[in-house]
């Protein structure tokens, strides 16, 4: 045999074929070299060849609605183009290559003597049959990222409009409650008190308040605590005084409250905008930490009873992918560690550089999953957690995004926790 026959025995689509027909092939077929970034098929055009990956990678991407989807990565051994031969329909999708690739171009007329053979025919459409199956399943995921940016787009428009007139009117409420001289009347220069002689002053001046006959005696003792008041400071102060004083004090510390919510407000506006990358190009550079940082932010509310320790590399950089897909990811290990992690556990996010690679570890503490589960965790719809609760698509998800992205993600469980490592091309 050539040697472009014993390079192609070696690959599954070509391993049972008679050494004639490999010897054939290689005659009839032509090897290309291509420079890293170049366009080995363009969407549109006219199908005339098949292509057998030798050495590099490809991606392959798909435009829906004006963005470019990576649908796939393809590396040795694999095969590209076969999909518009079959149907005889111009290309589906462009295919680049993303490193310096040898490629083997397997004109039309030869791939037609190769589909009378039985068994390549059937592992071609096994191949054709799971990308069409992939391809369909990427493109719904992305319309229902599209449209959910679009809705996220107008939520944090509408919540940031109130959100922002309610942070100035609060303001304005706590200047004018200054004016009035609320905030000239308070004691000053007290260092702060422990919870517990907060409580021991509360319960004093709540009962001195109650004495004085004042309406509301344990609600206005909080108030003039938190104002730095005493029962001395009061002292032959009369009761409408004191009331009016306490009431004033309970006005500011409102205003400030709201303040402080109408600014948490505008905060996970921000967050939810730049995590959903609301009017933003799919493709661009990603920085891990903000995303992982913004998803914390997301989930708070699940990890309120869970020690969470985060450290990034100072040299970490970072990474040309579709920023919303990624952080998906984080999403979904966060979201499943969270699951799986009791009050006291601890969930620990390591992301450091690797060569040429990121490299983030998310750890937890919590329940193990098993040893005869593990190797299952990332099969679509499976799932351990019971029903209703989960879709078991999480991590297929996460495993699906990441090798669009010419990632991996590798899982270790045992007694001490769980452990996801995702390594990102830098």
């Amino acid at each position: 045999m050539s040697d472009i026959a014993d390079l192609l025995v070696v690959i599954p689509y070509f391993a049972e074929l008679s050494p004639e027909l490999l010897d054939e092939i290689a005659e009839e077929s032509e090897v290309v070299d291509v420079p890293d970034a170049t366009v080995v098929i363009e969407e549109g055009d006219a199908a005339d060849s098949m292509y057998v990956v030798l050495d590099g990678y490809l991606e392959v991407t798909k435009l829906n609605e004006g963005r470019q989807v990576v649908l796939n990565q393809v590396g040795p051994g694999e095969v590209v183009g076969e999909m518009g031969l079959l149907e005889d329909a111009p290309r589906g999708a462009t295919v680049t290559a993303t490193s310096e690739s040898r490629l083997l171009r397997v004109p039309v007329a030869v791939f037609r003597e190769l589909v009378e053979d039985p068994q390549f025919l059937l592992d071609l459409l096994k191949t054709v049959i799971r990308r069409l199956r992939s391809t369909e399943a990427t493109l719904r995921h992305e319309e229902r990222m599209a449209a959910l940016g679009k809705m996220a787009a107008q939520l944090m428009h509408e919540l940031n409009n109130p959100a922002a007139a309610v942070a100035r009117s609060s303001k304005q409420l706590a200047d004018v409650l200054a004016t009035m001289g609320s905030a000239s009347t308070s004691p000053s220069g007290e260092a702060p008190l422990s919870a517990l002689d907060r409580a021991d002053r509360e319960e004093a001046l709540g009962l001195w308040l109650d004495g004085l006959g004042v309406a509301r005696p344990w609600e206005l003792a909080a108030a003039l605590t938190a104002g730095g008041y005493t029962a001395d400071d009061l002292a032959g102060t009369e009761p409408d005084d004191v009331e009016s004083v306490a009431l004033s004090l309970m006005a500011s510390q409102l205003a400030r409250e709201v303040g402080i919510g109408a600014g948490r407000i505008s905060e996970l506006v921000r967050v939810v905008k730049e995590y959903s990358f609301v009017d933003q190009a799919p493709i661009q550079d990603v920085d891990v930490r903000s995303g992982i940082d913004d998803t914390l932010v997301l989930l708070g509310h699940k990890l309120r009873d869970f020690e969470v320790e985060v450290s990034y590399a100072e040299d970490l950089g970072t990474i040309e992918a579709p920023g919303r897909d990624l952080n998906q990811v984080w999403t979904n290990l966060i979201d499943n560690a969270a699951d799986a992690m009791g009050p006291g556990d601890r969930l620990k996010i390591e992301a450091r550089r690797d060569a040429d690679q990121i490299v983030v570890n998310v750890t937890n503490t919590g329940e193990p999953i098993a040893a005869d589960v593990l190797p299952r965790i990332f099969d679509p719809f499976f799932t351990t957690k019971a029903p209703g609760k989960g879709t078991g698509l999480g991590l297929h998800t996460v495993h699906s995004v990441l090798a669009r992205m010419g990632g991996s993600i590798d899982a270790r469980s045992d007694e001490s926790g769980t452990a996801f490592t995702v390594r990102l091309p830098a």
